[in-house]
């Protein structure tokens, strides 16, 4: 029996949101990765999150955290 992993789910976005808010950007980076965030799912995560007034983070952070993500799948890539 095999367990389906789930991908970009609110308590994944959450835990991403405490590892920015703790201070700890590179982990936030590493989690988007890992849990196959990309910009346009975290900005809808991002919006939900404000709607609910939710734990969520500044959008400068998002932006911080998208562009780390992405370096890290480019250095995977080679």
């Amino acid at each position: 029996m095999s367990i389906k992993k789930e991908y970009r789910t609110t308590e994944q976005y959450t835990e991403i949101v405490e590892s920015v808010l703790n201070g700890n950007f590179r982990q936030a980076a590493i989690e988007v990765v890992e849990y196959g965030f990309f910009s346009s799912d975290l900005i809808q995560k991002y919006e939900e999150a404000k709607k609910m007034e939710y734990l969520n983070m500044e959008a400068t952070d998002l932006c911080i955290i998208t562009e780390m993500a992405t370096v890290i799948r480019y250095c995977e890539k080679q």
